[in-house]
């Protein structure tokens, strides 16, 4: 086994001849061993390093193994503890095991089973980091995704200067309204980055609760809240080493973005609870649904926080202004969801594809991805028609006038103009309300607010 990848273990005893003897035990049986001859020299190191295994004598010149066990248990719930005596008194072990001592030596010891439990704690080690390095695997598994769609002049300049930019250890913040693909252009950013072969984690700041966002992004050691009955690394931590991409940040907490901007000084951390710092290497990057420079002005974003991580600024087009690439992006949503439903679709016919086209997408490419998901759900042949569209990307039925013929006093106020022409246009579409959502030019949900603000009753 090399050397940097055995675990470490400390040996506290002040015998110096049974230290010598049990490190030689330890060294054959694939661990690094450090010795410490009294309970304040292992402390201070434990403090510094917590090792993977600990043996310490329960009697030592200036404290007790005990005491070396309270220190390992707070420094790490993942150190394994054995304790070594003459002299345990049974008050002594069940104290011991409340603790969380994993086995008890006494002497004189049987060599054989000191190798034994030794081998036992090496198997138990080798699990543990199995695990913790599976999951970081599948971290970057997720990050197998497809080279960008970039048919527009505006995500040809996006990407030509991520390109650019992925090579360089900097923070980049995002901005562009919800569904434009931040998460996607994150993911490449990463992929084309030194940083590929490490761990990539997204966290959506506005899907966590307040009081939650910071242990999820520090973590917390045990005891730190209700609730917390381990300790658990954070976001920061666990993509030591990759990237972690904060989406929304401008839901962040003014005590949160506190703790950032103190982080992004020297990228040190101190867990939830905790006091010790914990020192990382992750690449960050930001990404907004709102304007975070207006936000700034506004009072609800920190600025310093706010240049800290405006290094490298990338504003992203709605899909609307890239029309060019609506057509390329749905024969791959068509392409991939033919795959993962194993139906045999090969096409949009022209006439759904003109809809598309037509379309003014408020939902940017999230609403593409889901519309032609459902498209492929439905469709019974090799191709997309036009009615497995929803109805607003139908055109409007030819009877509907397009002519408004409205007749308002001079005086009338900005919202009762507003609701005459509302009940207009649902008059003009029969009461379809995702027609007249799409020729007022607003979504389906802002209808309804209306409707329940300016009291206006529909036809059913």
């Amino acid at each position: 086994m090399n050397a940097k990848t055995r675990p470490e273990l400390y040996i506290v005893e002040d015998d110096a001849d049974m230290a010598n003897l049990m490190a030689e035990l330890a060294k054959s049986n694939g661990f690094n061993v450090s010795v410490f001859l009294t309970a304040q020299a292992a402390q201070n190191a434990i403090h510094l390093n917590p090792p993977a295994v600990v043996l310490t004598d329960l009697r030592l010149p200036d404290g007790d193994g005990l005491t070396i066990l309270d220190t390992a248990r707070r420094a790490s719930l993942d150190t394994q503890i054995v304790l070594i005596t003459g002299y345990a008194t049974l008050q002594d072990a069940v104290k011991a095991f409340k603790l969380g001592l994993y086995d008890l030596i006494t002497k004189p010891f049987d060599i054989t089973q000191v190798q034994a439990l030794l081998t036992r704690l090496l198997a138990q080690y080798q699990h543990r980091n199995s695990v913790l390095k599976l999951q970081t695997r599948l971290a970057q598994l997720d990050n197998t995704s497809l080279e960008p769609v970039c048919q527009s002049p505006q995500i040809k300049q996006v990407y030509n200067l991520v390109q650019q930019v992925s090579q360089m250890d900097v923070p980049v913040l995002i901005e562009g309204e919800t569904g434009t693909g931040k998460g996607v252009l994150a993911k490449f950013i990463h992929q084309h980055s030194p940083r590929n072969n490490g761990a990539y984690f997204e966290l959506n700041c506005a899907a966590v609760p307040a009081n939650l966002i910071e242990s999820e992004l520090f973590g917390h050691e045990k005891g730190a809240f209700t609730g917390a009955v381990a300790r658990k690394l954070g976001l920061l931590e666990l993509a030591d080493g990759g990237t972690l991409l904060l989406d929304e940040i401008n839901s962040m907490s003014s005590d949160v973005q506190a703790k950032m901007l103190h982080f992004l000084q020297d990228q040190t951390l101190v867990r939830v609870g905790g006091q010790s710092k914990v020192q990382v290497n992750v690449r960050l990057i930001f990404a907004s649904n709102q304007n975070l420079h207006n936000l700034v002005e506004e009072g609800t974003f920190r600025q310093d926080l706010y240049y800290r991580i405006n290094v490298f600024p990338v504003q992203l087009p709605p899909l609307r202004e890239r029309p060019e690439d609506i057509q390329a992006l749905a024969e791959r949503f068509l392409s991939q969801f033919s795959q993962k439903f194993n139906k045999p679709i090969e096409r949009f016919s022209d006439e759904a594809l003109e809809q598309l086209q037509a379309y003014h997408w408020p939902g940017n490419i999230r609403e593409l991805e889901n519309i032609v998901q459902r498209a492929v759900v439905l469709a019974q042949d090799k191709k997309v028609e036009s009615h497995h569209l929803p109805l607003e990307l139908r055109p409007l039925p030819s009877h509907i006038a397009l002519t408004p013929a409205l007749s308002l006093p001079d005086n009338t106020s900005l919202e009762e103009l507003e609701s005459a022409w509302i009940q207009y246009t649902l008059e003009r579409c029969q009461g379809n309300k995702s027609l007249a959502a799409r020729e007022l030019g607003i979504d389906n949900s802002t209808l309804h607010r209306k409707l329940s603000k300016l009291k206006i009753t529909t036809i059913n």
